[in-house]
């Protein structure tokens, strides 16, 4: 074999172990959180993160997204933006400091904060493939469920309601009006644990 084949093989090679090896990673990182969103899916269902290519060309403004067919029920797959994803991966990897600090009114950093926000697109969305058509019917349990949530991603007891409370008071109230509702409170319509008096 020639100089010039080694060389086209290597390469080759080579290229395939850079494809092979994340995609691996993905593929066992979106089972872990599918087997999350499972639990409040109430079924088995999957999540879909964009490839390593597809990641370089994600514009999308949404974190994440559920279609519904027309009868009303859902797909069987929530599919989350790349950035969502790579949050997501870190904590499933434990590589996210500082997320106690949500638990207090002090700025925390980028990290953490966009950490909790995807915990609640994880969320959100899996109440979107348990049925939930209305976005802030599936925001008002998520934000019941987002600390279960995060546990189950691996964060700790007082992680998790850091990440729960920081949500409720920072995120949710900077959302669009069409996820709010005044039907989510303590005792309200959509209260998932009326007989709890602690919210959420």
């Amino acid at each position: 074999m020639t100089a010039a084949r080694v060389l086209v093989v290597v390469l080759v090679l080579s290229a395939l172990a850079l494809y092979l090896g994340p995609y691996r990673e993905r593929q066992q990182d979106e089972a872990e959180l599918a087997q999350i969103a499972s639990v409040i899916a109430g079924r088995g269902v999957d999540v879909e993160c964009p490839s390593t290519f597809a990641s370089l060309t994600d514009v999308s403004s949404r974190d994440g997204s559920v279609e519904f067919r027309p009868d009303g029920t859902p797909a069987d797959e929530a599919k989350l933006s790349s950035a969502t994803c790579a949050r997501l991966r870190s904590f499933l990897a434990g590589d996210v400091p500082g997320l106690a600090c949500l638990a207090v009114e002090a700025h925390c950093s980028e990290e953490a904060e966009r950490a909790a926000v995807a915990v609640n697109v994880l969320s959100h969305e899996a109440w979107h493939l348990h049925g939930v058509r209305d976005e802030a019917a599936a925001q008002c349990y998520a934000l019941q469920t987002n600390a279960e949530t995060a546990l189950r991603l691996g964060a700790s007891p007082n992680e998790a309601a850091a990440i729960a409370s920081w949500i409720g008071r920072r995120l949710q109230p900077a959302l669009p009006a069409d996820y709010r509702t005044s039907a989510c409170r303590d005792g309200g319509p959509l209260d998932l644990r009326p007989e709890r008096t602690a919210w959420p």
